[in-house]
């Protein structure tokens, strides 16, 4: 009988167009900046980075594989730069609300825990 508890949980697979993958990634630089004296959350954050700036596919997709605490990473970059731009800035936000809509909600997010 196996142990679900110690099979490895497959990846997420996060798409991305052209449009918002800066804007994924600019996140992400901003979350390192604040959390500076985290260095799991900054080690985290950069090996999303560089799953972004890998080429996009010929429909101009970005598939970005993602394990559980990569996706927890991105999805708080994303939400905290969410949070912090003002409704002048209305392109950034609605990338931004579409991104987090690729992700799995916010309980699943809170459920996976950063050793």
């Amino acid at each position: 009988m196996s142990d679900a508890a110690s099979e490895p949980v497959p990846p997420f697979h996060l798409f991305l167009n052209e449009r918002e993958v800066p804007i994924a990634a600019h996140a992400l630089r901003l979350l390192i900046s604040d959390e500076a004296h985290e260095p799991q959350i900054r080690r985290l954050a950069r090996e999303v980075i560089a799953s972004l700036e890998q080429p996009p596919d010929a429909q101009g997709l970005l598939t970005v594989a993602l394990e559980p605490p990569q996706m927890k990473i991105t999805h708080s970059a994303v939400r905290l730069l969410l949070n912090d731009l003002q409704r002048e800035q209305h392109s950034e936000r609605a990338t931004l609300w579409a991104i987090l809509e690729k992700l799995p909600d916010e309980h699943t997010m809170r459920a996976i825990v950063l050793e």
